[in-house]
């Protein structure tokens, strides 16, 4: 999705530029706007080409976290088993795993760790006598990071899958990124609820506005009028997909 919002922004960024520089040259409109196009559409097929590689049908870092976060904890002590060559290297102890005696926590979850879970890691350190214990977490966050520094007694520290996900990419246990195809109607409405937001409409009205004013102190006044009204009226339409969602 984040890929083809890109493009198209890249397009219209493009064709702006391309007919700014046809304004200068002796055509008509309806040649301006053809040249501009051909100009934007060759630009950015040899960007795409260069900058958009084709992937692999292995399933990227970040989608892999993703992964992990919607099959859950029990998931992940089984991938951890299976990369543990010898069985002893790796115990199940219920709330925490430990792999090589090393006490290590999984939190497979979007949101970042609470304060209460943190409290709650802590106490089952103390229980257990673990003065360090490791946290393979999907989402760090720096504020908790400092609250682990007031325990003192314990230490927590934070760790990612990155490790996790290159062995199990190694040992061939990475799942396959299937990608589905989406219908062009669900493709449309993804990317109108994404780029038609009421932050969006705001940004919308401010270049607008601005548009509007350097209006009043250049010789270009008919383009960047043009142009303003191109923005207000998408502001428009983020403030009615805005309206109709809530």
């Amino acid at each position: 999705m984040a890929i083809i919002l890109d493009l198209i922004l890249l397009t219209l960024t493009v064709f702006v530029t391309a007919y700014i520089g046809a304004y200068f040259l002796p055509l008509n409109l309806p040649l301006r706007l053809i040249l501009s196009a051909l100009i934007s559409i060759v630009a950015v097929s040899a960007i795409r080409r260069a900058f958009f590689k084709p992937r692999n049908n292995k399933m990227s870092y970040r989608k892999y976290v993703t992964y992990l976060i919607w099959q859950g904890e029990d998931y992940a002590k089984d991938i951890i088993a299976k990369l543990c060559e010898d069985k002893k290297q790796f115990q199940d102890m219920g709330e925490y795993i430990l792999i090589d005696n090393t006490p290590v926590f999984l939190w497979t979850k979007y949101g970042a760790i609470s304060a209460d879970t943190m409290v709650r890691y802590y106490r089952i350190c103390k229980k257990n006598g673990i003065q360090k214990a490791y946290i393979l977490t999907t989402n760090g966050d720096k504020k908790t990071t400092a609250f682990i520094k007031n325990f003192g007694d314990v230490m927590l520290v934070y760790s990612n899958f990155r490790q996790i996900y290159n062995a199990v990419k190694k040992t061939d246990l990475l799942p396959q990124d299937s990608k589905t195809k989406i219908p062009a109607k669900q493709m449309l409405s993804m990317i109108i609820q994404t780029a038609f937001t009421r932050k969006n409409g705001f940004r919308f009205i401010g270049v607008s506005l601005l548009l509007l004013l350097i209006s009043f102190v250049t010789p270009f006044a008919n383009y960047y009028i043009a142009i303003a009204s191109i923005n207000l009226a998408l502001a428009i339409a983020c403030m009615a997909v805005s309206l109709k969602n809530s």
